[in-house]
């Protein structure tokens, strides 16, 4: 399949230059637009006014040409959360990317836009800078560098919920593509059960832990690009990035990244992994921040947290973590309730939290 010439063309506009090639990475998902690499030419002045790469990917999304759900949820509910999440996206690359350090690395911006109802986003290619490797499942190991990864990431941004509410970014208020709030066509296709019935409890518990970050909200294997060795990686595609505990994407990593049984064998290892590089990336920050210039403008407000603090944090993330399993678990079981994710480490989970509710 070849990259639609509308795409190309507005790619061209957009950052002045000329697209000598451009090859197909993906569609999106129910047809809303496709990611592509693309070979862009430009004078040298442009280079150093604007630092354009030569090599970008860019992912376009052109809801108008949207074909069906593959799973058959087709309605404007769904519609219009993949519209707001394109532009969540937008932002998060323009304005919080530019946050992050080499620990949770996020290719840098280049160029976007929207234009009635579509919205184009330029970004490095991450493959010219050592992050070539995909892979669809993980070694344990390969999986820690994942989970560094996403402590890094919650520690950049993790705040006291009551700030939460201060912070004017273009964020899901609720991070994750499954958050209840977005989700109730799916809780009505659920069985009547336990798990239904408790639903609203669930995010609940979830929703109001005392600290909370931003969360991926779609930390699956595929969207994490790996360099050679696995001991290093990327993240890509931040549709649902927002507000959250960060076991959340933990949870959800874990199930997309291992089987069953790894889950179960290795599952204390890996989340030590976690709470321990979580720790240590805070107590980096509280370093930086009671170094930091008192006039350093902030565009993320963020405090130092205390030892206890910190102790804290981890105690009741690690007790969510089965809740978190189970606010997936529902959106599964109303979604595919045949999903090959719902396993017996995730339904055993769910029983865990649904006794504690």
């Amino acid at each position: 399949m070849r990259v639609q010439q509308q795409h190309i063309d507005w790619l061209k506009r957009l950052c002045n230059v000329n697209v000598t090639s451009t090859t197909l990475i993906q569609t999106l998902w129910s047809g809303y637009g496709e990611c592509f690499r693309a070979t862009l030419e430009h004078s040298s002045a442009q280079t150093s006014q604007l630092k354009l790469p030569t090599a970008v990917v860019v992912k376009c999304a052109s809801p108008a040409n949207a074909t069906s759900h593959p799973r058959g949820w087709n309605n404007n509910t769904g519609h219009q959360r993949k519209l707001q999440s394109f532009i969540i996206e937008k932002a998060f690359y323009k304005y919080l990317q530019p946050l992050t350090s080499p620990q949770c690395y996020v290719p840098q911006h280049v160029a976007s836009e929207s234009n009635n109802g579509n919205t184009m986003l330029v970004m490095e290619d991450l493959a010219t800078i050592g992050f070539s490797r995909c892979a669809s499942s993980l070694s344990i190991t390969q999986s820690e560098t994942v989970l560094q990864w996403l402590a890094a990431f919650h520690a950049q941004f993790l705040v006291k919920r009551d700030a939460i509410h201060t912070n004017e970014l273009e964020v899901w208020q609720q991070g994750t593509y499954w958050h209840l709030a977005t989700r109730m066509d799916e809780l009505a296709a659920m069985p009547d059960c336990e798990l239904k019935h408790k639903a609203h409890e669930l995010d609940k518990a979830l929703n109001n832990c005392s600290y909370q970050t931003l969360v991926h909200g779609d930390a699956k294997v595929a969207n994490f690009c790996f360099t050679e060795n696995f001991e290093s990686c990327a993240a890509v595609d931040f549709q649902y990035v927002g507000y959250g505990v960060g076991i959340k994407d933990v949870a959800y990593f874990l199930g997309s990244a291992l089987t069953t049984d790894e889950q179960t064998t290795y599952l204390t290892h890996l989340l030590t992994i976690y709470f321990e590089t979580l720790k240590n990336a805070l107590r980096t920050r509280n370093t930086q921040l009671e170094n930091q210039s008192p006039s350093t403008p902030t565009p993320y407000p963020v405090s130092v947290f205390s030892e206890n603090e910190i102790a804290e944090i981890e105690r009741q993330w690690r007790g969510l973590f089965s809740f978190a399993c189970a606010d997936f678990h529902r959106f599964l079981s109303g979604w595919s309730p045949g999903h090959w994710k719902i396993d017996r480490l995730l339904q055993e989970q769910t029983a865990i939290a649904l006794a504690q509710v």
